[in-house]
């Protein structure tokens, strides 16, 4: 039997010595995963006491903020500015179009060392020897792009409200609730952890990627009105086998112990993104086409000058000649490729091309130009 929510709370106050927690939100959420983590993981111990230390710690790093800014709030007086997010189906180069544009300083990103343990803020002037950092390790493979000091998706973020997506473990009950929980409080939230990693580390415009963001446009478009849209876009039937082998893989190290049939994987994976898909459609009509520029993930992969040149024009930013360059070298490093080979199969999942083309097809249809298979 997992411990309570309040249990958790109780724990996290005791070891960082703070009590308070800041504004409130984040408390059904806390009690929808403590609840899931006992319900999807099969009481399996040492999976559950996992879980629980990673929200402990959540908590523990959200108690610190919140004493942070009790003392230093008048230094997060910047606002974001943007930010840029790039979404899409996971698999459709989202991180790769991260990185090329994460090459200009212009841009802010989150840094996998800060989204991990997000306190203390980074300062600008110290940062290279921030303890964090040099702790940290980032190894680049077949699924992913990684640096240390390069983008990360900063979905993360939104768990210290209590209201991540929680795709890095199978918590099937408690992601299906977040699907269609209210977020209007999470992202005043996550504005105000972005305020405070950039008050020591500007700049301020932000470069943030994420696919749990599909699912919520309307609230964060509301949080951040200056809000522009990059979606990326790829044949499902292709992103979506890629998806859930990496999806897997994650379980595998999170929670090793725990069996889960890569068919019930599939039919999961399936499921959740039609309904992400639906979602940002729907934000799409509502918020107004203007917001959001297309690209497809064949031209991010063979001409990401050229789509890096459209985004920019999107953004009524310059592409200047440095930025060029290094997107440049960029772009040559890690051409498709270069990283090898990711292997698996749709069959694996239980999944056929036909299958899943019915299930996206009104995403199909509407973005036919861009989805084509490469």
């Amino acid at each position: 039997m997992g411990a309570e929510p309040e249990h958790l709370v109780t724990r996290a106050q005791e070891r960082s010595g703070l009590s308070d927690f800041g504004a409130d939100g984040w408390q059904e959420g806390l009690a929808q995963l403590v609840a899931a983590v006992e319900v999807d993981l099969g009481g399996d111990a040492t999976a559950v006491g996992t879980l629980e230390e990673m929200i402990v710690s959540r908590l523990v790093h959200r108690l610190r903020v919140e004493h942070w800014y009790a003392e230093h709030g008048d230094e997060a007086a910047a606002a974001v500015e943007g930010p840029v997010v790039i979404v899409g189906l996971p698999r459709t180069a989202t991180t790769a179009l991260q990185f090329l544009l994460a090459t200009d300083p212009q841009f802010r990103h989150a840094r996998p060392w800060e989204v991990s343990a997000v306190y203390p803020p980074p300062e600008l002037a110290t940062e290279a020897d921030d303890p964090r950092r040099l702790a940290a390790t980032a190894r680049s493979s077949v699924q992913h792009i990684a640096s240390v000091d390069g983008p990360i998706e900063d979905g993360p973020l939104l768990s210290l409200h209590c209201h991540g997506q929680e795709l890095g473990a199978p918590l099937f009950t408690y992601t299906r609730w977040w699907r269609t929980a209210d977020m209007e409080s999470t992202f005043a939230y996550y504005d105000r952890v972005l305020r405070f990693l950039h008050c020591r580390r500007p700049p301020h415009r932000w470069l943030i990627k994420s696919p749990l963001y599909l699912f919520h446009l309307t609230p964060m478009a509301q949080q951040f009105p200056d809000a522009r849209f990059v979606f990326t876009h790829r044949d499902p039937a292709q992103s979506l086998p890629s998806t859930c082998s990496t999806v897997q893989d994650a379980w595998r190290i999170v929670v090793p112990s725990v069996e889960v049939d890569r068919h019930d994987v599939g039919r999961f994976i399936l499921e959740h993104y039609v309904v992400g898909m639906q979602r940002a459609l729907a934000a799409r009509d509502e918020l107004g086409e203007h917001r959001f520029l297309d690209v497809a993930q064949r031209d991010v992969q063979h001409d990401p000058i050229g789509t890096a040149e459209r985004i920019y024009a999107f953004l009524d930013l310059e592409l200047g000649d440095d930025v060029r360059a290094a997107m440049q070298t960029f772009a040559a490093e890690n051409r498709p490729g270069a990283r090898g080979e990711h292997t698996y199969t749709a069959e694996e999942f239980g999944y056929t091309a036909h299958g899943i083309h019915d299930a996206f097809g009104d995403y199909l249809a509407r973005f036919a130009d861009y989805t084509t298979s490469e």
